[in-house]
């Protein structure tokens, strides 16, 4: 099972990014630093990165393709999702873009996949794909119809409040599958969690879409005073989900606007239910080395090497012009 293995101690931040509890042994403030910075020649619009043994596999969001990179973050396979009935400048266009917003890996009835899938906010972006994992990398994808499981959360006010449903984090372990619909005016942050055991029939086809398991808002602090929103998530140990949040001002889940900033924290997987929005254990905002806020748009992110209170971290970025960062941090709490 591709799940990282994560250690670190208890964090609540009631404050926009306070400190939480601390070994007297460890007590450094939390910081999450830029290593460095690099373009994805020939990566557009990445949207979702995952970690599968010695390689990185990235999505876009208008990119009818998942790339395969080695640990040079090299292309070195190239597989075909969909076939894009129009492309510009290598891009499919806005209205018609498929929105491939997250991936994961994931075992479903023994097998390992990545699981990709699409945001959910328009008619177009109702699509799944199931990529067979081999030793010789990515297999053929298999498209999964998620109209049905979408429908679901868009009428669960619970989760999409007054704005559109927008799914852009994805994550699983060996008993969960976790979404984050990411805030737009008039919504919600929201982590939705189902159990492998009653989605996987209907990610292979054969069964019908399930409920969630559970349903938590979670509340994140403002960043420039611009409210941010859920954007990529990673499994953790120890019942803990490594979160990435961007600022973007813009009036719903389908226009872009200016990006203010990037934040990293830590979830609880599985809070006691409640209603009401909860705090996470810790957040952050993400740093150049000169101490200044990065100015780019973090949209998934996956971990490479981790210890106690310290873990290092590749991440991409979309600043909506077409272009494609991967971005190497460190994130210590």
């Amino acid at each position: 099972m591709f799940v990282r293995q994560l250690c670190f101690c208890f964090f609540l931040s009631m404050t926009v990014f306070s400190t939480g509890c601390q070994s007297s042994s460890d007590s450094a403030q939390p910081a999450a630093v830029v290593t460095q910075k690099m373009v994805l020649e020939g990566v557009p619009s990445a949207s979702g990165i995952e970690r599968v043994g010695d390689q990185y596999y990235v999505i876009g969001d208008d990119s009818p393709y998942l790339f395969c990179l080695n640990e040079q973050f090299k292309v070195v396979q190239k597989v075909s999702l969909l076939e894009a009935k129009s492309m510009v400048g290598g891009r499919i266009p806005k209205p018609v873009k498929p929105d491939l917003e997250a991936i994961t890996s994931v075992m479903l009835e023994g097998q390992p996949y990545l699981f990709i899938v699409g945001s959910g906010a328009t008619s177009m972006r109702n699509v799944g794909y199931l990529v067979p994992i081999t030793r010789q990398g990515a297999g053929k994808p298999v498209q999964v119809p998620l109209e049905k499981l979408y429908d679901q959360l868009r009428q669960n006010k619970a989760i999409t409040g007054e704005a559109a449903l927008n799914i852009e984090g994805l994550s699983a372990d060996e008993e969960y599958l976790y979404l984050l619909q990411r805030f737009a005016p008039g919504g919600h942050n929201v982590l939705i969690t189902y159990t492998l055991s009653s989605i996987t029939s209907f990610l292979r086809g054969r069964g019908e879409a399930p409920q969630p398991s559970a349903i938590q808002p979670w509340v994140l602090p403002d960043l420039a005073q611009i409210k941010t929103g859920f954007s990529g998530l990673a499994t953790g140990l120890g019942g803990r989900l490594l979160f990435t949040a961007s600022a973007e001002e813009t009036p719903n889940a389908v226009l872009d606007g200016e990006v203010y900033g990037s934040l990293v924290g830590w979830l609880k997987a599985h809070p006691k239910g409640s209603a009401q929005a909860t705090v996470p254990q810790t957040v952050i905002p993400v740093k150049e080395k000169d101490g200044s806020i990065l100015k780019s748009k973090i949209e998934s992110i996956c971990i490479i090497d981790e210890h106690r209170h310290h873990l290092e971290a590749v991440a991409v970025a979309d600043n909506d012009d077409g272009s494609s960062e991967l971005v190497l941090l460190t994130f210590n709490w």
